[in-house]
């Protein structure tokens, strides 16, 4: 991979870590709900108008838009309303890695590796070490539990992503966008409230603005382009290891502007986490390609 490339990936992992701050920002001025439903709303339009729809199933963008776009972010943003920290959220989410092996292997028959199970083992290990810990810091198991199961929608979702195969990875998700505000607003009108969702929307400060800014235009539009592109040019070995500067960039972000702090006991089991994630994703093959990028079917074609 390039060096300008390389920075590109460290970029997308660095506004994806600091997001997670700021999705807890947004959640003190909104709730859960109502901020993931407009969030998606404004993902989607006006794009949709001027991005052609992916050529694929109608199925695919619906199942990836309610897995990730609703049941995914819900768990997410209650996980974070019930105490769980922005850094510490960073780094369980990215347990997904743990479901996707998992999935692949039973849904697309793709068996894992040896050193995918022993990372997969690992960061396990380290998730039960997680949660023995959280007694000392008054968090509560079930919001641990959250966050892991929005951790499982993400996996499912990317499911979703691998079956609709080579199609534009940033039209698919503004199109899939379209599918997450209704459930998350029905959501909101049902258990949050009309007077919730008024006071709420008519007592936004500038914080709110700036969060709903920030996930839209640089966790999605910018991070997701960026990804998506990276994704095409090389192979996804190359470019999954950068996702693991997205817990320590969550981490330091929710100890530096938020002040969240958490025991040694806690850092230590997430420490055991990140290694499990470092041996599943990076490849351990003495000769490996990682320079060139993969010839897209286009450029065999010229």
């Amino acid at each position: 991979m390039s060096l300008n490339h390389a920075l590109l990936a460290a970029l997308v992992a660095i506004l994806w870590g600091f997001n997670f701050v700021v999705i807890k920002l947004g959640l003190e001025e909104m709730p859960q709900f109502l901020f993931s439903g407009l969030r998606f709303t404004l993902v989607a339009i006006p794009l949709v108008f001027f991005i052609p729809r992916p050529k694929t199933s109608w199925w695919l963008l619906i199942g990836f838009g309610f897995m990730q776009g609703f049941l995914s972010f819900a768990c997410m943003f209650k996980g974070m309303n019930l105490g769980i920290t922005a850094g510490l959220s960073s780094i369980i989410l990215q347990t997904h890695i743990v479901f996707a092996l998992v999935l692949s292997h039973y849904v697309l028959n793709i068996k894992p590796t040896k050193q995918q199970i022993v990372g997969v083992s690992i960061s396990v290990a380290g998730m039960y070490l997680v949660a023995l810990s959280l007694d000392h810091q008054m968090i509560s198991f079930s919001a641990f539990s959250i966050i892991i199961l929005a951790s499982l929608f993400w996996a499912i979702a990317n499911l979703f992503l691998k079956l609709a195969g080579s199609v534009n990875s940033f039209g698919f998700i503004v199109w899939s966008s379209l599918f997450a505000p209704i459930p998350n607003f029905i959501c909101s009108y049902y258990v949050e409230g009309t007077e919730k969702i008024i006071t709420s929307l008519q007592g936004l400060t500038i914080k709110g603005y700036a969060s709903l800014f920030f996930v839209i235009a640089f966790a999605t539009w910018i991070a997701g382009t960026v990804q998506a592109y990276l994704i095409k040019e090389y192979s996804p070995t190359v470019v999954a290891p950068y996702a693991l500067l997205i817990p320590i960039v969550g981490m330091a972000s929710s100890w530096i502007f938020l002040g969240d702090a958490m025991s040694s006991q806690t850092i230590g089991a997430c420490g055991v986490v990140f290694i499990g994630l470092v041996v599943n994703q990076f490849p351990m093959r003495k000769k490996f390609e990682v320079s060139a990028p993969i010839m897209t079917a286009e450029r065999k074609a010229a």
